[in-house]
């Protein structure tokens, strides 16, 4: 109809051929789409699940948690990778649909390189990113490189390299704050305003490995590359693991749990251990 009173406007008769061939071709268009995108769910039926993100880290029971921040000391590590996977160590507060984290990972995709770097990630509202790559954190020191190349490793056995990180809530306004190093730097931070459920205090909280790799191809290393044998100068670990509660006063992690997807990565939680709350974790993965 739109067709038809354009073309009386220019004193042209409609062609209804053309108008019927046009809808007639885009109906068919479409129903061969349908078709092929049948057919593959069809074919996905008889296939199982390919999961291609693994995890293998210690996390907070559900209960009725408020945490005003979390971190550790993580051990430096730079596994295995090629193509689009990655693999990271970090930690993360979540309240609902929103989750701040922070920590070190390998990811050619994001950093064009196998080097081990710094990052940060957000997800809150339509914000879904690392780093400053969409809008949210708010970074107050430039000197502080988020993608920060450490620019020493761990070697297995031989000697061990951390980098201490946390998130840090403000009691009075909100805001979650990132802090690195030694002296707790204020690198920068993340606004209440952002957030929905982290508008509030978070209530829940995880440590540990994350791998990712496309299907049918080999399955990257995490951690140290080999399995945990619970010893810090063989795996790959995050000590003092600590949550800030309700009143603000950094804690050791608490009624805690882990989790790991498949066997090919382990995770061990120990608390009370001379080097406070300890997580080890890792694998080799496979070729």
């Amino acid at each position: 109809m739109e067709l038809e009173k354009q073309l009386k406007l220019l004193n042209k008769p409609a062609v209804k051929t053309i108008e019927v061939y046009i809808l007639l071709e885009g109906a068919r268009e479409l129903l061969e789409r349908e078709d092929m995108e049948l057919e593959k769910q069809l074919k996905l039926l008889n296939k199982p699940a390919v999961k291609t993100i693994e995890y293998a880290v210690a996390r907070t029971r559900p209960g009725p948690n408020k945490f005003n921040g979390a971190g550790a000391r993580l051990s430096l590590h730079n596994p295995r990778v090629s193509g689009r996977q990655y693999s990271a160590s970090r930690f993360l507060l979540r309240n609902g649909n929103d989750a701040i984290q922070a920590g070190w990972r390998v990811d050619p995709t994001l950093y064009g390189d196998t080097r081990t770097r710094r990052f940060i990630r957000l997800d809150a509202g339509q914000s879904h990113c690392f780093n400053t790559r969409c809008p949210g954190f708010v970074q107050v020191r430039s000197d502080k490189l988020l993608d920060l190349v450490y620019p020493q490793v761990s070697k297995r056995g031989v000697l061990e390299y951390e980098a201490p990180l946390f998130i840090d809530r403000d009691l009075v306004n909100g805001n979650w704050w990132l802090l690195v190093g030694e002296s707790n730097t204020e690198v920068g931070f993340w606004p209440k305003r952002i957030f929905s459920g982290l508008a509030d205090l978070a209530s829940y909280a995880e440590w540990g490995g994350e791998v990712f790799y496309p299907p049918g191809t080999p399955i990257p290393e995490m951690g140290s590359g080999f399995p945990v044998v619970r010893d810090t100068k063989y795996d790959a670990y995050l000590r003092k693991v600590e949550v800030v509660n309700a009143a603000g006063q950094n804690i050791d992690a608490y009624n805690t749990e882990t989790f790991e997807d498949t066997r090919i990565y382990g995770v061990v939680d120990l608390e009370h251990t001379k080097l406070g709350h300890l997580v080890l974790y890792g694998g080799g993965g496979r070729q």
